[in-house]
């Protein structure tokens, strides 16, 4: 059940996202319009683009057992991106260290994404994209020595199953 401050809280996160573009309201037709907002990077976030198979060798299954995880590993807001097979965690905008692997991409600066609105918490049949871990307050982004310890370990499981 939603409430006001539930509604209010959703608001400020949409905003807080909406002003990664020089226009704003952009980004809150687009969210009315449709599912999906095409933000800027590299200002208010970043993201770490993680490939499905990365997430799903560390959390050991997939749907909720990932989104759990991913809740637990991260501690910040992850959007799923089904259709493409791909995870985003959001970051600061500063850039992480060099070798991310052959399964995580830094995307920043010069790069837009596509953000559900806010509070599409679930998937839907059509492969939108939505927030397998929603952000919980405006700038509230995953630590990104987090991230790199979740793409260590998804790369090491994934080289582990390779190898057997």
């Amino acid at each position: 059940m939603h409430t006001a401050a539930d509604a209010a809280q959703r608001e400020t996160i949409a905003a807080w996202l909406a002003d990664s573009l020089n226009r704003p309201d952009d980004a809150r037709q687009q969210w009315m319009d449709g599912h999906v907002a095409l933000l800027a990077l590299g200002r208010r976030f970043s993201a770490v683009r993680l490939a499905d198979e990365l997430v799903y060798a560390v959390a050991v299954g997939e749907g909720a057992i990932a989104t759990a995880v991913l809740r637990e590993c991260l501690r910040g807001p992850v959007i799923h991106d089904p259709h493409n097979r791909r995870f985003y965690a959001l970051v600061p905008p500063s850039p992480p260290g060099p070798g991310l692997g052959p399964y995580a991409t830094y995307v920043g600066l010069g790069n837009y994404i596509g953000v559900p609105r806010v509070g599409d918490n679930e998937p839907t049949g059509s492969l939108t994209s939505y927030w397998a871990v929603p952000m919980a307050a405006p700038g509230a982004l995953c630590d990104p020595l987090r991230v790199n310890g979740m793409i260590e370990a998804g790369t090491a499981a994934l080289a582990a199953r390779a190898e057997s």
